[in-house]
């Protein structure tokens, strides 16, 4: 993500925001409305001033509701804060108005829609709304100063008598820099936060860059390490079974087999750990049956499953095509089909059962009787190092999730329904298998 992409979703997400706290206080104006209608039939009910209210009320109710439920079903709109605030000059406007003119109470307001207008509103809608304001107020000030505003005064709000020439020209040339002002520093602080906002995100993904770099120059040597530790340990490991003969039944040649075993295990994670840190290689892909690749598999495990007094049963009632590396696809199943048997427990069964997804391709799905997933991991479970097991290295799920998401599929987990854990392998079909060109240049944990 560039600096300018993350800019504009953190002032997407903050402008949606602000926008439904606006809307949701807005509705709260609405009795307000109300009685200030009726507060003006009682004081003067002029039929022009009564009417122009009488259509006002009930529209600006509808449009505060209406904005308000449209951006709780779709969010903030790409057009919602212009058109909102063009309602908002348009209602000052219009009960200044009704209300006195330039000695209107509410023509104060349209300082404080100004400052917004500057501060979320595009600059070409904040210079005609800003235009439009002045206009009014210099109509305001030309009926004043003609006394062409009586008919527009409340008679408890003004004098019925001519206002000084000064004072009128005071506060026009009052509100007239007011506006001005007012929209001038909403911009400047709109791009005030806007460049705070760029300069923390270009911080942000300079770091994230500067780890990511980083973190790659120490798998690097960390892969480097491995593989230099494997030729040591296979030379351990061939010692010992040159003096396995050797030693007579007993404890020493138990803590031989013990060493033998541990130095097996070194080279099992040591193994993963490359398959991690390496590039995935590109994929030898051909059509083949899912099926098929999943009966493999259970034969290679027929052996573990009788000593751990597991079923291993295979569902599939018909061909499930995919197009994938049947090498890589059966190191995923050999993966989610030795946790199954690690987490079931005697007398129980894991099944793997394969269907055809209904848009092409397999669907694979591993199933146990274990514990099931631990809810305090989440979708930690594919990250590196993260394992439940005693032994586990932690890589095996985040390899099979990368080697799967080559192929333009994915692996999922969950919890299945009455204990355990479900594994589901999705694989693309024939026609629609495009793995991504940077998947196969990619790091398998990235």
């Amino acid at each position: 993500m560039t600096p300018r992409d993350g800019f504009e979703e953190i002032q997407r997400q903050e402008m949606s925001r602000l926008f439904g706290l606006f809307t949701r206080a807005r509705l709260s104006l609405i009795p307000a409305l109300v009685v200030l209608f009726a507060w003006t039939w009682w004081v003067d009910p002029t039929g022009w001033r009564i009417i122009i209210l009488a259509v006002a009320v009930p529209l600006l109710a509808a449009i505060f509701v209406i904005e308000f439920r449209r951006w709780q079903r779709r969010g903030l709109s790409r057009h919602a804060i212009d058109r909102n605030l063009v309602v908002a000059v348009a209602s000052i406007v219009t009960f200044s108005v009704v209300s006195g003119g330039l000695e209107s109470p509410f023509l104060p307001v349209m300082v404080l829609v100004t400052v917004a207008i500057g501060l979320f509103g595009s600059p070409a809608v904040a210079t005609y709304l800003m235009a439009l304001e002045m206009f009014a107020v210099f109509t305001f000030t030309v009926l004043q100063l003609t006394r062409g505003d009586l008919w527009l005064r409340l008679p408890l709000l003004t004098d019925p008598g001519r206002i000084p020439t000064s004072r009128t020209l005071t506060v026009a040339v009052t509100f007239t820099v007011l506006l001005g002002l007012s929209r001038q520093l909403g911009r400047f602080v709109r791009r005030a936060f806007d460049a705070m906002l760029r300069r923390t995100v270009r911080a942000q993904t300079e770091s994230l860059r500067a780890h990511a770099e980083r973190a790659e120059e120490l798998t690097a040597l960390s892969a480097e390490i491995a593989h230099e530790l494997k030729n040591p340990l296979a030379s351990v490991k061939g010692l010992a079974g040159l003096l396995a003969p050797a030693l007579a039944a007993g404890k020493g040649a138990e803590r031989l087999a013990v060493l033998r075993h541990e130095v097996d295990r070194m080279q099992a994670i040591l193994d993963e750990f490359l398959n991690f840190s390496r590039p995935l290689v590109p994929l030898a892909l051909g059509d083949h049956d899912a099926g098929e690749l999943c009966r493999e598999v259970a034969a290679l495990h027929e052996g573990l499953a009788h000593e751990r007094g597991v079923e291993l049963e295979v569902d599939a009632p018909a061909p499930a095509p995919a197009r994938c590396d049947p090498r890589k696809v059966k190191q995923v199943l050999i993966n989610l089909v030795q946790n199954a048997l690690d987490a079931s427990p005697p007398e129980s069964k894991v099944l793997l059962r394969i269907t055809s997804e209904p848009g092409g391709g397999a669907r694979v799905l591993v199933a146990d009787r274990g514990p099931g997933l631990d809810p305090s991991l989440g979708r930690q479970v594919f990250e590196p190092g993260v394992t439940t097991k005693a032994q586990g290295s932690g890589l095996g799920l985040t390899i099979a999730r990368a080697l799967a998401r080559q192929h333009g599929g994915d692996l999922s987990l969950a919890s299945r329904p009455g204990g355990g854990t479900e594994a589901v392998l999705l694989l693309p079909g024939p026609e629609t298998a495009q793995p991504a060109p940077g998947d196969c240049a990619g790091k398998v944990g990235g």
